[in-house]
């Protein structure tokens, strides 16, 4: 387990002892409490998860963006049809070592390199999720890193150098996003999903849309889309990289990942639900291994989950 400093302080300005009492996100009972002392014990891990995941942050960035800035960015295309690039590979193999360091007794697995150990406690990372955006030179690309324990996972980061923004959250600490030009934080700012409460209100977003994605699936969020007042292709958004996001920002209510690796899940997780809004894959299970995500305002996921069943997925 990683030592915790004394009366350490998060990013977000808080003490131990303040996230500690925090045993409720919007109103929704936090499905891990546990007694006092084990709660403020996890809260000090937490915390200290936190500080290392900026750390992490700032290392996928730096890698990241050297190649971002060179340009001349050459894509190759894996088995399963999706692109990678060598930058894609550095920049999971710097944080692979960061953390063999910082955390030797985790477990890791990353999109381009696998699983690495087996303990019960591990990060999750995206090397670089928007791998053709990349490549091709447009900002709308980031960097994914999540830690689960147990299945359950605690703290998210999601970094996107290009578009000068991280948005992050811990069980222990709320989300939050800040500006992020050169590597420096802004001001930070607490995440809220909307308040939107029928589909007939709601705008939809989805991604990706390419020919790897099953052809059912496509077309029950297509439908959904349509049945609600706005939404499309995440690609109607500008400066956006990820849809989860905007659902915790409350710009979107839902957004469908029609095809994910746990990788392109595991970080939106908390960040989501922090903020107030829910997850599952489409068959309403909280699993970051289904092969599709669901992120919604809450208000809304039992609605968007019948229509996706009665459509087929």
């Amino acid at each position: 387990m990683p030592t915790a400093s004394a009366n350490p302080v998060n990013h977000c300005g808080q003490s131990t002892r303040e996230v500690s009492s925090r045993k409720t996100c919007a109103g929704r009972r936090r499905p891990w409490c546990c007694g006092a002392v084990v709660y403020a014990s996890l809260c000090m891990i937490l915390i200290d998860d936190l500080s290392l995941i900026q750390q992490l942050a700032d290392a996928a960035d730096s890698v990241s963006m050297r190649y971002f800035s060179a340009g001349g960015v050459v894509a190759q295309e894996k088995p399963d049809g999706t692109p990678v690039t060598e930058a894609d590979r550095e920049v999971e193999q710097a944080l692979r070592v960061q953390l063999a360091s910082a955390r030797p007794q985790d477990s890791f697995i990353g999109e381009e390199s696998g699983n690495h150990g087996t303990a019960a406690r591990r990060w999750v990372i995206d090397p670089i999720d928007g791998t053709a955006n990349f490549a091709a030179g447009r900002s709308e690309w980031s960097s994914l890193i999540a830690v689960e324990a147990d299945g359950e996972v605690l703290t998210g980061m999601i970094t996107a150098p290009a578009l000068e923004r991280r948005w992050w959250a811990s069980r222990a600490a709320g989300a939050w996003t800040s500006s992020c030009p050169g590597g420096v934080l802004g001001a930070r700012q607490s995440l809220e999903v909307s308040g939107t409460k029928t589909l007939d209100e709601a705008t939809v977003a989805m991604w990706p849309v390419a020919a790897h994605v099953p052809a059912r699936r496509l077309v029950s969020a297509t439908k959904l889309i349509s049945r609600c007042a706005d939404g499309g292709p995440l690609s109607k958004w500008s400066r956006v990289c990820q849809g989860a996001m905007l659902v915790a920002a409350g710009e979107v209510d839902v957004f469908l990942h029609l095809t994910a690796g746990p990788w392109d899940i595991a970080a939106a997780v908390p960040i989501v639900e922090e903020a107030g809004g829910r997850f599952s894959d489409m068959h309403g299970v909280r699993s970051i291994t289904s092969g599709a995500a669901v992120f919604t305002n809450g208000l809304l996921h039992e609605d968007v989950l019948a229509h996706l069943g009665r459509h087929g997925y």
